[in-house]
């Protein structure tokens, strides 16, 4: 039997030279994660249950569907270095989303139900809304009692449980959970969305709290799907789409609901770096901070702060320099026009923040350090990152000056 893909890159992969206590650990981790899975799906399926992949989710709830979002493509153009335009950050590419639906399903026998990770069951059949089913198999491991209520109408907005390393950020919350709340509640009669349950494993910050308020969702409509067995009539579901790329709809909904709240940014613009505590940090920051104030930069230390806050530093910015983190998903408030200078390890540099700002109509830098690596991104991902003060110094240097503005797509 051929090991999954994942599985044989871990094994083979030329990355088990350089991190190998990581590779290992790794390596354990999805050969039990394989095991389990494959096992405990083998005797939910001598049990009548079926798991749905995601093309059979969307076949079996089509009649069910109120809107589907097209998944409109964006070109991005090439990033290369400042000093050295042969070292490539990111090639011209075509991104290409993936189309997302809103569905109102109704139910229809006693095997529809929500399970403690947010996903559905429905006519014995487990649907797949999110970027997996992997969940089911750890709710399988870790029941808990848990209290019972009833609602005409359930919203299911997210399937998986928040583990603080995969799951679980800001970006998680904003892109994937929030996205999905605005797109409903686009779609949704407005009596509807005000009376309807929102059940999910909940996240729990403040941040998520604040959200849902701003979104019209008071506290006594939520409940964690944890501790909640939620029975309902109906229930209204959405798929997250490309992790990488959200649907151009579902950024203009959270743009949409999110900064009408707000007043429009006024005054003078501001340069800003957004300080990163924790794992993808600057090592050489000291240096890098005194740089960045002798260009009039604001500093933004990594605390915590409210949602209005974070709205009102991205609003009023016009150059934004800080390393990769869930803070920069922030860039969704930026006026267009605004510049995103974006930090990486050489061993980590995802594009999901490129994206959204060719989307938006941001200008978008990028740098590392040195050569890139070609170790797996889940070997870097924790990677702090140092910087060379001149280079990044060029950088400024050419980008901090008039530029044309950009057209968002």
């Amino acid at each position: 039997m051929t090991p999954p893909s994942s599985f044989r890159k871990l094994l083979f992969g030329h990355s088990i030279w350089s991190k190998p206590v990581r590779w290992l650990k790794q390596v354990l981790a999805e050969l039990r994660r394989i095991l389990l899975t494959r096992g405990i799906r083998g005797i939910y399926r001598l049990r009548g249950i079926q798991f749905l992949n995601k093309k059979q989710t969307d076949e079996f709830l089509a009649s069910s569907a109120l809107v589907t979002y097209p998944p409109d493509a964006v070109f991005l153009p090439e990033v290369t270095d400042a000093g050295q335009s042969e070292k490539i950050y990111f090639p011209a590419t075509l991104a290409e989303p993936e189309p997302v639906s809103v569905w109102h399903y109704n139910v229809t026998d006693r095997h529809t139900y929500q399970l403690p990770y947010g996903g559905i069951v429905a006519q014995q059949q487990v649907l797949c809304l999110d970027v997996n089913d992997v969940d089911f198999f750890r709710n399988v491991l870790n029941r808990q009692k848990r209290t019972s209520r009833h609602t005409p109408t359930l919203i299911a907005p997210w399937s998986h449980y928040q583990d603080g390393f995969m799951w679980g950020g800001y970006y998680d919350f904003v892109l994937l959970v929030l996205g999905k709340l605005c797109r409903m509640k686009d779609v949704l009669p407005e009596t509807t969305f005000d009376e309807a349950l929102v059940a999910y494993p909940l996240f729990g910050t403040s941040y998520e709290r604040e959200y849902l308020a701003l979104l019209g969702i008071p506290p006594d409509r939520v409940v964690d799907s944890r501790t909640t067995s939620v029975t309902f009539d109906r229930c209204v579901l959405a798929d997250v789409g490309h992790w990488f790329y959200p649907n151009p709809a579902d950024i203009h909904a959270i743009r949409k609901h999110i900064l009408s709240q707000f007043p429009a940014p006024a005054g003078k613009r501001n340069r800003v770096y957004m300080s990163r505590a924790g794992r993808r940090s600057i090592l050489n920051e000291t240096e890098l901070i005194a740089l960045l104030k002798a260009y009039d930069f604001q500093i933004i230390e990594d605390v915590p702060r409210s949602v209005a806050e974070q709205v009102a530093i991205y609003q009023q910015a016009e150059f934004i320099i800080g390393p990769h983190g869930a803070s920069m998903t922030n860039i969704l408030w930026c006026q267009p026009g605004t510049h995103l200078f974006e930090l990486f390890s050489p061993a980590y540099y995802p594009e999901f923040f490129r994206y959204m700002a060719g989307l938006l109509g941001l200008h978008y830098s990028a740098y590392f350090h040195g050569p890139a690596e070609t170790d797996d991104w889940a070997l870097g991902l924790t990677d702090n990152i140092l910087v060379s003060i001149p280079e990044v110094e060029k950088y400024l240097m050419m980008y901090l000056t008039t530029s044309p503005e950009p057209e968002a797509s």
